[in-house]
């Protein structure tokens, strides 16, 4: 499947920042019953990167393995612990879910933005290497 530029860098921005918010519930609810299905999000877009690149094999063998053992796995595990613990909070919020919220969103902005000033220096010093073939070698 050969995507123009443009949509792959979208579907890469799309599924990366799902892989994000996906990591950052699984981490930050409380709950292992609602912390699971966050898990299950990011395990299918975890795959998912592979099928622009043609790599429908890959994709299939990963989404099978890691959605259907180890999803499978991870949801009966939960509900063979004790849930009476988990039922009476009311909260969904901790003080180190806050915590690793801010350390997530800043390490997440931080790096899209030397990201882009990457491209955009690497961009200019590309313009700036080239030769110009239309005066010549000589000037």
């Amino acid at each position: 499947m050969d995507l123009l530029g443009p949509i792959h860098d979208i579907l890469v921005v799309f599924l990366g920042s799902v892989l994000v918010l996906g990591g950052l519930g699984l981490v930050l609810l409380t709950n292992p019953i609602y912390s699971a299905f966050p898990l299950g999000l990011v395990l299918v877009c975890i795959p998912s990167f592979y099928i622009p690149s043609n790599s429908f094999f890959i994709a299939a063998a990963q989404l099978l393995f890691y959605v259907g053992v180890e999803h499978v796995l991870i949801i009966f595990a939960v509900m063979f612990m004790n849930g009476s613990e988990y039922s009476n909070d009311s909260y969904f919020w901790t003080n180190g879910g806050g915590v690793t919220s801010l350390v997530c969103t800043s390490i997440l902005f931080f790096t899209n933005y030397y990201h882009t000033r990457y491209i955009m220096v690497q961009n200019y010093l590309d313009y700036k290497i080239k030769p110009d073939y239309r005066t010549g070698p000589n000037k």
